[in-house]
């Protein structure tokens, strides 16, 4: 994830219990041939994705997005929540929310609050003239026009140079490199990226663009996320 600062960027962040640093995946390519497609942002058929986290293969939390259209607008609603325990009493937890507006290919406003193992933050965002104007724990400023943020939903975050960070608001720089063809331990057919710089983590996304998996190190447990059972994906435009 960030190497800057700490927590769990799952779009965010994962605090202190376990680590704030490094993402690193754990899946080898296989050797699938999928056919070149421009990326997209891919919504999902039946308007939600959910998925379980899992950190040494147990369960520790859910992330799931709830995506509505009205005319020309697309809203996402996001919602993160950890808990890990220890012999009953839990040590850590983890929550956050993110509302995203979108009009075709840009970012109109975000609103985003997170509270990390009693730790709060908040970041809101909002499309002017000259870009999207930006206020979070580092103060105010003006990011390009079409600035992503870390939700990763949006196949169009293997695109960029930076991205925004959905919990302190700051501006993450990027490297995106693509791993090939991939199949994920469901059958699924995917694409798999890593994604370095001041995040560090790898991604996988379905052929149509639809985001899928993705994973990470923190202090010796992998972090992987289980996409749970949903509608048929369609595209939108960007």
């Amino acid at each position: 994830m960030n190497r800057q600062d700490s927590g769990l960027r799952l779009g965010l962040p994962l605090g202190r219990q376990l680590g704030r640093r490094a993402f690193l995946g754990a899946l080898v390519a296989g050797g699938l041939s999928l056919s070149a497609r421009p990326l997209v942002a891919a919504v999902p058929g039946a308007g939600r994705i959910d998925f379980d986290i899992r950190r040494g293969g147990s369960s520790i939390g859910r992330h799931s997005l709830r995506f509505r259209k009205a005319g020309p607008l697309l809203r996402v609603d996001i919602e993160i929540e950890i808990d890990i325990y220890l012999a009953f009493i839990r040590v850590f937890s983890y929550r956050h929310r993110n509302s995203e507006v979108w009009k075709a290919d840009r970012l109109i406003s975000l609103e985003t609050e997170t509270d990390d193992d009693g730790e709060s933050y908040r970041v809101s965002a909002w499309a002017v003239p000259e870009g999207l104007r930006v206020e979070g724990s580092g103060g105010a400023y003006l990011a390009p026009a079409g600035t992503i943020p870390t939700s990763y939903w949006d196949a169009r975050t293997l695109k960029q140079s930076s991205l925004l960070d959905t919990q302190r608001g700051g501006l993450l720089g990027v490297r995106v490199d693509p791993l090939g063809a991939d199949r994920l331990e469901t059958g699924q057919a995917a694409r798999h990226y890593r994604i370095s710089g001041d995040l560090d983590l790898e991604l996988w996304y379905s052929p149509a663009g639809e985001w899928l998996k993705i994973a990470f190190e923190a202090r010796g447990a992998e972090i992987s996320y289980a996409r749970l059972p949903g509608g048929a994906e369609s595209e939108v435009a960007g």
